[in-house]
């Protein structure tokens, strides 16, 4: 919204040159803050060429002398540095044009992607050694020192100096997808020496050559398809493993051949408890703090059904994984026996209630709900138990009356070297050759223990097994194995369903709302099709809802929404609806609702996106007038996106300005205890002295002390 100064020509024009060594190698990187709506700037975007003859030591150690001087520019004046990054380095805005306006604090993320895969291209490997540890030892040029001291004296000027020891954060993401196995395997030989040099490098050392330090925060690795064999699961393995902070790690699984099959359930088994934290290390499962990564984004399209029940196995039981994204998990070749099967397994993964798994932030896309699905999603719940075969035998309504009798809350103890047979999921349940020892003593949880002489069990990363019921030294009920049970289980779940041709999409989706609905914080739903829902329902399922993104899914009901929220349980922080509404009616009705300070929805609220389209409603005048109106009057909004045509934006642009950066009287940050203590110690002094401030007038000091929140408001183009 606001327009950023140009910074003084003759203050920063020393680093012009510096500027344009970094032109066509940077790009704006923006994201969705985690429970918010609050779209924000989050770092910039580095790519180092990838060229031998553009690569060599010399040229990477300008490009990060720049790097650095910019960095300082912006621990020293933030307004002149955004200024930098878009009139000098010019650096392209996000794809949604947001302006570069509130405060951005120096943070790079160095991109490895496919040109240095290309033949004749220097390695990601080759180019992370020279720029971060060869350009390392090297001294500072000559150019760096003058534009250096150039900088103390405008430093000086403005009264600030950047402290040499501060810490640059920076992320590393490789790109290396579409590889054979065998050179995917040589470039995470590659990586895993690099990386480990680099981060030793960081626990010894602060800086270097007078640069500030880059604190490496987070590694994210895209390996994209992947046969798995043994030699590149240990690559892997040793990877993951090896206490880098991986951050992201995205991977899809190929199917595989009828000569690898029997080995491939071996391997894919290890792969998978290594990325969800539990992978073996000389004879011991690895610590959380150790092994696992805490975002993983897995493409199911080439998954088979071994391998798709394998991987929610594994994140059924993951200790480390905190955010899941599955692409593609039903394909438009499935059957509806497999579409049910497939649902089942990630309801026992993700939704059941008594679950140890880790992950609390889920995004799946997938097909159409169905009656027929969420019956068998409610038997897997209920059941505690995930479907041992892909069955043709459709859940009855009736079936769920009995679930109670046969609800599987058992689990046995296994020691060492007990013979596991692996279920094939499309051979009726009957055991196949291909079988596992377990590595650890091992709790499993067992499902089936309706045939006289062997067990059904988990097995985390394989899938459901067969075992022999003299193996189990010990057979209870079990809860939950953490000691926190409030940090188990979902919390926060984005959707996206596919399309839904049926006139029960509504009725379907508030069922499978009431199934897995009861812990959630955060829900977003996308849709295409039929899937008319009310608030009421949302709220009713939904009870500890903080966070809701509805985007285009007809609500059932729109002008009741407001009314629904107000007689939910949920406590909406964060809203964001787009294609949500069908007039323009409905919409000033809420931009009403949220100007009383007396509604249940005014009090709680404090972010807020509303867009349309064509297809839906589109904002009009009155809506931008309710809205503004509503400005005036609701102090607890920090955060308004609001979306309209270009007419309406250029018209009303000041009167929306005129709100942003605006003081909110509400505290964003609590005044540190220490500092309270501090205060009250120089007020009433050791004895408490009569004249000590009455408790209420120390209370307004220390609320005005406080950091208040400010207001951010974004005016967007609608599509």
């Amino acid at each position: 919204m606001t327009a950023i100064d140009a910074a003084p020509p003759g203050r920063w024009a020393f680093l012009y040159p510096w500027c344009r060594v970094l032109r066509h190698k940077l790009n704006l990187e923006g994201q969705t803050a985690e429970n918010s709506a609050r779209w924000e700037y989050h770092s910039v975007e580095v790519r180092l060429p990838h060229a031998p003859d553009k690569a060599d030591v010399h040229a990477l150690r300008r490009i990060r002398e720049a790097l650095d001087l910019l960095a300082r520019v912006a621990l020293v004046d933030n307004a002149a540095w955004r200024v930098l990054l878009q009139q000098q380095c010019r650096v392209a805005r996000d794809e949604d044009d947001q302006p570069l306006d509130s405060e951005f604090r120096p943070r790079f993320r160095f991109v490895f992607n496919e040109k240095f895969l290309e033949p004749g291209a220097l390695s990601p490997a080759a180019v992370c050694k020279e720029f971060f540890l060869t350009t390392h030892t090297q001294r500072a040029s000559d150019d760096y020192m003058e534009a250096r001291r150039a900088l103390t004296e405008v430093e000086a000027s403005l009264g600030r100096d950047v402290d040499v020891e501060t810490p640059v954060p920076f992320e590393l993401q490789f790109e290396l997808m579409t590889l054979p196995d065998d050179t995917l395997e040589t470039h995470l030989r590659d990586l895993n020496a690099v990386l480990g040099v680099l981060q030793a490098q960081q626990r010894r050392e602060i800086g270097a050559g007078g640069l500030l330090p880059l604190e490496l925060e987070s590694i994210r690795l895209d390996i994209g398809g992947v046969t798995m064999s043994w030699s590149l699961t240990q690559r892997l393995t040793s990877l993951l493993t090896s206490g880098l902070p991986f951050s992201l790690f995205a991977f899809s699984l190929k199917k595989p051949t009828e000569e690898n099959y029997e080995g491939m359930r071996e391997y894919v088994g290890r792969f998978l408890r290594t990325v969800c934290g539990q992978a073996p290390r000389d004879g011991h499962f690895v610590d959380a703090k150790q092994g696992g990564v805490k975002m993983l984004s897995v493409g199911c399209h080439d998954c088979d059904e071994w391998q798709f029940a394998a991987l929610c196995s594994a994140i059924g039981s993951a200790s480390v994984t905190k955010r899941l994204a599955l692409y593609g998990v039903y394909s438009r070749s499935d059957t509806a026996e497999v579409r049910r099967w497939k649902w089942q397994w990630l309801a026992y993964a993700l939704f059941r209630t008594s679950t140890d798994s880790s992950v609390q932030r889920a995004l799946i896309t997938a097909h159409h709900l169905t009656h027929e699905v969420t019956l068998a999603i409610a038997v897997a719940i209920h059941s505690n138990s995930p479907p041992a075969t892909v069955s043709a035998e459709i859940v009855r309504d009736e079936s769920l009356l009995n679930l109670d009798a046969w609800r599987h809350d058992t689990s046995g103890y296994f020691v060492k070297d007990t013979e596991l047979k692996l279920l094939d999921p499309t051979q009726g349940g009957n055991g196949g050759s291909a079988s596992i020892l377990l590595e650890e003593d091992s709790w499993l949880h067992i499902v089936n223990d309706d045939d006289d002489d062997n067990f059904n069990v988990v097995v985390p990363g394989f899938g459901i097994a067969r075992v022999d019921k003299f193996c189990a030294t010990q057979v209870e009920r079990r809860q939950h194995q953490t000691t926190d049970t409030a940090s188990c289980g979902l919390k926060a779940l984005n959707l996206g369903l596919g399309y839904h041709s049926g006139d029960d999409g509504g009725e379907v989706f508030a069922d499978f709302l009431q199934l897995i609905g009861s812990r959630l914080q955060s829900l977003g739903l996308y849709a295409m099709g039929s899937y008319p829902i009310s608030m009421a329902s949302i709220g009713q399922a939904c009870p500890q809802l903080t966070d809701l993104v509805i985007q285009d899914m007809e609500l059932s009901n729109p002008s009741a929404f407001c009314l629904d929220v107000e007689r939910s349980h949920c406590k909406l922080k964060c809203l964001r609806l787009v294609n949500a509404f069908s007039s323009n009616d409905q919409i000033t009705r809420f931009a009403q609702t949220i100007a009383t300070s007396s509604s249940h929805m005014a009090q709680h609220l404090t972010e807020l996106g509303i867009s349309g389209s064509e297809a839906s409603c589109r904002l009009d005048e009155t809506n931008v007038q309710t809205f503004l109106s509503m400005l005036q009057t609701n102090h607890k909004l920090t955060y308004v996106s609001l979306g309209m045509n270009v007419e309406l934006q250029t018209l009303h642009d000041e009167n929306f300005r005129r709100h942003h950066g605006e003081p909110l009287p509400i505290v964003k940050d609590k005044l540190p205890t220490v500092n309270k203590l501090a205060f009250l110690s120089a007020v009433r002094g050791r004895q408490q002295a009569t004249t000590e401030l009455d408790d209420g007038v120390l209370t307004h000091i220390l609320g005005f002390a406080a950091n208040c929140a400010t207001r951010a408001v974004r005016i967007h183009y609608d599509d």
